[in-house]
């Protein structure tokens, strides 16, 4: 008989929230299913952390645990299609565990009950712990493996209260006792090891409790069991694949747990690395190759997540490059992608970013196939925006954002007035792929158009240089500008005048625009704009912070020259021209 007390009315409330980071453990001590998520709430902008712990009573050897997996599944509907074999394992898991605990029981019927009361403590509910009995969960340590298990469980759930820290930290009997037992059994049980080093993580996020730790040498202790477990995990890989299906199971499920016992390690060093000197010896003891090794392994998210946030704070230093690069780093975060999880994709971009400034790493992210993955982000992550950006710096990226939905994105933020520098920037890069330009303007000119009222009217140099990318092509987009170049004349001239002026770069940039407009009525704008006169005063003056103006203005001669009825207007400044050719 299954039994959902409460659970309905708390799924109806949130449907209108977002459940991210669900996991499904097994219970350290109880025989039951940890299940964790976070939900995030679109109204409130809160996420909160909660958890459902799944009660199995009289699981034993005979229960069919396919069987039980659906029962599982079907009454716990938060719990997605794509976990079931990960709910199985943790049931054989659980199988195992109880033969030495239960009897007899029939089939899928051992799902008696389902506890699905949710709270804001990821805490498991049947640990209870008193801060006045630390001394007994000392004595805990020296007892049984269970024993010792149910210790450290308790000095967990105390170090969750901030206010407890402080005074556990202080007791230097509990924290030697703790160094001793993950010393001593971390190879031998790895739900204590992982509890331990858990409890030293939640001393390491307070930069004043960090010397304590590493008077424990507690850091050490995280590397050397790292580079253990790391060794043994070929060796189990080896033998899951070489196995009968009943080892190859246990194999499946230790590595799942050793996986854990890596992620709280590696939390707890990233913690420690907040002090260069101690991130220096740990580099030195080859932390950049041992991580990369725990990026292959992804069938945790909690572990890829911890190593790739690690690697994150590695990348920010250049010495630390030329080891993730040898690693082949750029890689193993590709064949992360798409990736589902928030924190772990917001994570992963922000390293991309930070490596995307080699050329060769960028180019790779390039060819990877990074641009189709990260376009579609830029709507919600500031950092992914910045990485597409780096891309688009590479021609065969620019290529590739015409099969995107980035040119609609860009040009929606920039012409709602949400665009910051970057949108900007993306789409001057972007536009220099013909493409791309074609469908800014639109079919109808009219991306064009809003461009150019942007440029003119709001004066935004940024704007101006995207249009005078665009206006380099030719072809029909040529043709949309037609309507447009009286305004862009009399914007160049009157802001190009003195190049002292704060807007002669804006005026400079709508002169270059005109210049290459090859299907404008030049002889008729010659005459409206008295641009003959105007051309021969700037080519006159003397160069220095006039030539990349008077560049412009020769440009536009070449232009003119195309057009016999504009050409004849140019007879008068051949002898300037001759003079510019002996400067």
């Amino acid at each position: 008989m299954i039994t959902l007390e409460g659970c309905k009315a708390h799924i109806c409330a949130i449907n209108s929230s977002t459940i991210d980071n669900l996991t499904v453990d097994a219970h350290p001590v109880e025989q039951a299913i940890v299940i964790k998520y976070q939900v995030d709430n679109s109204r409130s902008q809160r996420s909160t952390e909660c958890q459902k712990l799944i009660n199995l009573k009289d699981l034993n050897e005979d229960v069919d645990i396919r069987m039980l997996t659906d029962v599982v599944m079907e009454k716990c509907p938060l719990i997605p299609e794509t976990m079931r074999q990960e709910v199985e394992q943790v049931l054989y898991y659980l199988q195992k565990r109880s033969n030495d605990r239960s009897r007899r029981a029939r089939s899928a019927s051992s799902v008696s009950s389902i506890d699905c009361n949710t709270g804001m403590s990821s805490s498991y509910s049947s640990v209870r712990a008193d801060l006045d009995q630390v001394d007994n969960y000392i004595e805990l340590f020296y007892e049984d493996t269970a024993e010792k298990n149910r210790g450290a469980l308790c000095i967990l759930e105390l170090t969750k209260t901030t206010a407890n820290l402080e005074i556990l930290i202080e007791n230097e009997t509990l924290i030697g006792a703790l160094a001793r037992v993950f010393r001593e059994d971390w190879k031998k049980n790895f739900d204590l090891a992982t509890t331990i080093i858990r409890i030293f993580v939640q001393f390491s996020f307070y930069n004043q409790f960090q010397p304590a730790l590493s008077h424990h040498k507690i850091g050490a202790l995280c590397m050397n069991a790292m580079e253990y477990e790391l060794k043994r995990a070929d060796l189990w890989a080896a033998e899951a694949q070489n196995s009968d299906e009943k080892n190859a199971r246990k194999c499946r499920l230790a590595i799942r747990k050793q996986q854990a016992l890596l992620a709280a390690c590696i939390s707890l060093l990233t913690n420690l690395a907040h002090d260069i000197n101690v991130e220096l010896k740990m580099v030195r003891r080859d932390i950049v190759p041992m991580l990369l090794k725990c990026l292959t392994f992804r069938d945790s998210a909690e572990l890829t997540l911890a190593t790739v946030q690690f690697l994150l704070k590695l990348s920010m230093f250049e010495e630390n490059k030329a080891a993730l690069e040898q690693g082949d780093i750029v890689g193993k975060l590709l064949q992360l992608f798409p990736i589902g999880d928030v924190e772990l994709r917001k994570s992963t971009v922000r390293l991309l970013f930070n490596l995307s400034f080699d050329p060769k790493a960028r180019t790779r992210m390039v060819a990877e196939g990074l641009v189709a993955h990260v376009a579609p982000l830029i709507e919600s992550d500031a950092k992914a925006l910045n990485l597409l950006y780096q891309l688009s710096i590479n021609d065969d990226a620019k290529a590739m954002l015409t099969f995107t939905d980035a040119m609609q994105l860009l040009m929606r933020d920039l012409l709602t007035g949400n665009g910051s520098e970057a949108t900007k920037a993306v789409l001057l890069n972007a536009c220099a792929e013909k493409r791309n330009a074609q469908l800014v303007c639109g079919s109808d000119g009219q991306g064009l158009s809003l461009l150019l009222d942007a440029a003119l009217d709001g004066r935004d140099l940024m704007v101006a240089k995207i249009v005078r990318s665009i206006a380099c092509h030719e072809g029909p987009t040529q043709d949309m500008f037609v309507s447009a170049m009286p305004r862009l004349l009399e914007a160049g001239i009157k802001n190009s005048t003195l190049p002292e002026d704060e807007n002669a770069a804006l005026g400079l940039e709508f002169i270059g625009t005109a210049a290459v407009i090859r299907v404008a009525d030049w002889s008729n704008l010659c005459a409206s704009h008295d641009l003959v006169n105007w051309m021969g005063e700037r080519l006159k003056s003397p160069a220095g912070e006039n030539e990349p103006l008077q560049l412009q203005v020769v440009v536009m001669c070449g232009t003119m020259a195309r057009q016999i009825d504009a050409a004849r207007n140019l007879v008068p400044l051949l002898e300037v021209f001759l003079q510019l050719l002996h400067c």
